[in-house]
């Protein structure tokens, strides 16, 4: 009987290699070779990016195909020893976590996606939840701490924000972290295509596509359709051999992981927040390039913090004062012995702003210039038409202040996360929407022109790899 089922797998990479979303690619090809039918794009399904026991960026994978009930023991066969044999299972912090569900996502998977946006889930939650569901199938090596992973990202719909990503991928034995691609035609690239986002950051000169780890992943292209990151790739010169490409459905850049208000007594370590409150104390510079300022929420003082890689966000950080009301997102970063629990800064809004009055000379009533004082006890003078006042009086008036209400102040590019959303995303959304609804459609033409994209600009890094051997 022709049947739904949807695969998740998460934590099977390392700080020295692979990549969950490798693995994912690679199980997609083996599913290839079979009768069946993809229903979606392979999802990939970022949370809480405070977890401490993630391994990069906490994102996990989730497939989607309609194939007949009796090939599906043969195919989970299959997708096990493809985890056992690619995993990084050697790395002891790799905890692998493969589920196979059948028919319409539970909605306790469901539920369970939105709790691990931004908070920790126990292992164990998660075990018992599976053992409710017989008729689902996982597997997991060492403590499987990935099952949580998995599991969310099957129960991730992504049925209102998300956005796409081209991931191209190098042989993964290559561990060097250089990337040999052309940044002047990024930012070529990036102007022609405007539904990309995050391409290069060009206030710090940061092509942002490529990661600088040992993994297998070459790029990263990310925008609001999935022809958009296509056409992106192929606008790029790449110089260096590709061994495949996969196209994302994803919740990056989405900001999902704010789903609710916290006060500052509900605060735990590992949260992703948004805190209400009132500034307390005043940002000052901490060592290492760092500002720190406290809020007060629900009568608890919470310190907030602009870290040294957040660059210039830390300049509209020093602009708060005593009595601001702002409106603060990031991360709950637990207490050591020297500093309380602080959030580590991703956004900052503000509610409303002190109103900050300063004394300044009065201009002059004859031509309209700025009054000067005329000497010690001598009132005020003008130097442009000579008119005097006996007595120095100064008026008052509102001080004006660089911030504003209505506005998200959020971290650089080079400093944001998977699930930050840029400034350039605040545009009405729905346009990304409508033109690919039909997912299945959209990815079956993206597989059509696959191998044609994965040997892209070979010309070139022929010519490349020529030159550098002759030098």
């Amino acid at each position: 009987m022709l049947q739904t089922w949807h695969v998740g797998i998460d934590d099977t990479d390392s700080q020295s290699g692979m990549c969950t979303t490798f693995l994912g690619t690679i199980i997609v090809d083996f599913l290839l070779k079979h009768s069946l039918e993809f229903l979606d794009f392979p999802k990939l399904i970022r949370l809480n990016p405070n977890i401490p026991y993630k391994t990069r960026g906490n994102g996990a994978v989730a497939i989607t195909f309609m194939a007949y009930e009796e090939i599906i023991d043969s195919l989970w066969k299959g997708i096990v020893g493809l985890v056992k044999e690619n995993a990084d299972i050697n790395d002891p912090h790799t905890d692998p976590g493969l589920i196979l569900i059948k028919g319409e996502i539970p909605s306790a998977f469901q539920e369970l996606y939105w709790e691990a946006l931004y908070q920790v889930i126990p292992l164990n939650f998660v075990k018992q939840l599976l053992k409710k569901h017989t008729s689902e199938k996982h597997f997991y090596v060492k403590e499987g701490r990935g099952l949580i992973g998995a599991a969310a990202a099957i129960g991730a719909i992504l049925s209102q924000d998300y956005t796409y990503e081209f991931i191209a991928y190098r042989n993964p034995e290559e561990k060097k972290s250089e990337r040999l691609i052309d940044p002047i035609s990024v930012i070529n690239a990036d102007k022609k295509t405007l539904l990309t986002f995050n391409n290069y950051d060009y206030e710090h000169k940061q092509v942002m596509i490529s990661p600088h780890g040992p993994d297998p992943v070459f790029c990263g292209i990310r925008g609001e359709t999935s022809s958009a990151v296509i056409r992106m790739w192929e606008l790029i010169d790449i110089l260096e051999p590709i061994q495949t490409t996969m196209v994302f459905r994803t919740n990056q850049h989405t900001q999902v992981h704010f789903p609710k208000k916290f006060l500052g007594h509900e605060l735990k370590p590992y949260l992703s927040v948004k805190v209400r409150g009132i500034v307390a104390k005043k940002p000052y510079n901490y060592p290492g390039g760092h500002v720190i300022f406290t809020i007060k929420s629900g009568n608890v003082s919470i310190d907030c913090a602009a870290y040294e890689p957040t660059k210039r966000f830390r300049k509209i950080i020093r602009e708060l004062i005593e009595g601001d009301e702002v409106l603060v997102f990031g991360g709950v970063r637990p207490a050591s012995s020297k500093n309380p629990v602080t959030i580590n800064i991703e956004e900052v809004q503000i509610i409303k702003l002190i109103s900050i009055q300063e004394k300044v000379t009065p201009k002059c009533p004859i031509c309209g210039a700025s009054l000067t004082s005329a000497g010690r006890n001598q009132g005020l003078k003008c130097k442009k038409c000579s008119f005097t006042s006996p007595k120095k009086k100064y008026i008052c008036q509102q001080k004006s202040r660089k911030l504003r209400t209505g506005v998200r102040y959020v971290i650089p590019v080079c400093a944001q996360r998977h699930l930050t959303k840029p400034v350039t995303r605040n545009l009405p959304l729905q346009f990304h929407l409508s033109p690919e609804i039909d997912f299945k459609y959209a990815f079956y033409d993206f597989l059509k022109k696959r191998t044609i994209l994965n040997n892209h600009d070979i010309n070139r890094r022929e010519t490349y790899t020529y030159m550098k051997n002759k030098k």
